[in-house]
């Protein structure tokens, strides 16, 4: 079976997963309305990098730019764009249920913990999944997406005990592709262990303007890095949530023997943004855990300075324009 998938957000994760799983026999469709549309339709779609490199020639990968030019229905629905868009793509695709399967399942490949809210105001909790994704991905250009780094497989799941079986082709796509992947049962404890890496890195690397890497060389940063953990353990506590690591010192052990120098060359996500003059995902990382906070009455005054530094070089960003 030929499965057809629209991955809806062309940037970094949206133009590998488009590589990736074209290269795997996937009917795949693109939607987007940017300039990299056009790059797509002229130049195909390619992935470099850690793992093997993928070319797939122009006219593999469809292009379309309004719903409406949609011709088919997908049996996967990629979610890869901005958490900011969330709230129309959601309302766009309740509008233009045509273009869905019977059996068919939206997949959330995003950063945050939360985004699938958004989706379920239109869609059943069996139709709606989850990815976890600790890999590095950059855009060299437009139409092709640079595999920066890699610590663990990507993870598919339903946080809401839906049958994973359908997950199974597309994680074993990606992960034939060269980017181990395989569908999890545990995806809640897992998407907290990318909020537990990403609000202590992330931002802080921005702000910085530093690696992962160098992050963990300064005693100040580490100092920072500390404090996030136990604030963001405080959290999970009280909101009765989980992870794999019980304790911050468990995580901790982790974080800077495995994760970090696994990850040691990436520039985050943030800091591509703020490179690219664009607005960030800070309200669903470090701002989902200040709200999380708020709701039980903590105070995570690291999780709150952070914020507030990413909101200013936003203003700033906002204000030079």
């Amino acid at each position: 079976m030929s499965y057809k998938v629209l991955i809806i957000g062309a940037g970094a994760v949206g133009v590998a997963m488009a590589a990736s799983l074209s290269e795997e026999g996937m009917d795949v469709t693109v939607y987007s309305k940017s300039h990299t549309a056009d790059c797509i339709e002229e130049n195909g779609v390619k992935r470099c990098g850690i793992f093997k490199e993928i070319s797939v020639p122009a006219g593999k990968v469809k292009v379309i730019r309004n719903y409406g030019e949609a011709c088919q229905a997908y049996d996967y629905i990629i979610i890869s764009a901005k958490t900011m868009a969330d709230e129309e793509i959601a309302k766009s695709l309740d509008n233009n249920r045509n273009i869905i399967a019977p059996e068919g399942k939206i997949v959330i490949f995003q950063n945050g913990w939360g985004n699938d809210e958004v989706f379920l105001k239109y869609f059943d909790k069996n139709e709606v999944y989850n990815a976890r994704i600790i890999t590095g991905f950059e855009r060299v250009t437009p139409e092709n997406s640079k595999v920066t780094v890699h610590t663990a497989p990507i993870l598919l799941g339903s946080l809401y005990g839906a049958d994973n079986s359908c997950m199974e082709p597309l994680a074993a796509a990606i992960n034939n592709s060269g980017i181990p992947s395989e569908v999890s049962a545990d995806i809640g404890k897992a998407l907290w262990a990318k909020m537990l890496f990403n609000t202590t890195l992330n931002p802080l690397g921005a702000i910085l303007n530093s690696s992962y890497g160098e992050l963990s060389e300064s005693e100040s940063a580490c100092d920072i890095m500390n404090q996030l953990i136990d604030e963001t353990y405080s959290v999970l506590l009280a909101e009765h949530l989980e992870t794999f690591w019980s304790t911050p010192e468990e995580y901790r052990k982790v974080f800077y023997e495995k994760l970090v120098p696994d990850t040691y060359k990436h520039r985050s996500s943030t800091l591509q943004d703020i490179e690219k003059g664009q607005k960030t995902e800070i309200d669903t990382l470090n701002g989902c855990i200040i709200s999380l906070a708020r709701r039980n009455g903590i105070d995570v005054p690291g999780h709150r300075m952070i914020y507030k530094l990413i909101k200013s070089i936003e203003e700033k960003m906002l204000t030079s324009k």
